[in-house]
């Protein structure tokens, strides 16, 4: 299964991730099954506020599913339209940790109550 989680840096699996989804500096993509993982620059990062696509562009890439600690309800909606899962990583502070957490099947898939309102909700 490939996962996508947003990253605060690009420090292998010691990477923090980052509590703002599609502001996030970095992505990894990440292979469940092989775990392959590969760290690529957000491109959007600096975007307007609800101006991003990034459920399009991870759709492209094959993208099976979501892990972060934080997302807006119109972002996990659109993930969830192009039959992207969401998952939340629970505050999980590293790549690593929610990697494990999710293969662990730990994680649990967002719901709309769950996405975030503002900027402030974590």
């Amino acid at each position: 299964m490939k996962v996508v989680l947003p990253l605060e840096e690009k420090n292998g699996m010691a990477s923090a991730m980052c509590e703002h989804f599609g502001s996030a500096p970095f992505f990894a993509v990440a292979d469940s099954d092989t775990d392959a993982v590969v760290i690529i620059a957000n491109p959007n990062s600096d975007h307007v506020h609800g101006q991003c696509t990034p459920a399009d562009a991870f759709a492209g890439m094959g993208a099976d599913a979501v892990i972060c600690n934080g997302i807006g309800a119109r972002a996990a909606t659109k993930m969830q339209m192009v039959g992207i899962g969401v998952y939340l990583a629970d505050g999980s502070p590293t790549l690593a940790d929610a990697l494990g957490r999710f293969k662990a099947g730990e994680l649990v898939k967002v719901t709309a109550e769950q996405a975030c309102q503002g900027h402030d909700c974590h």
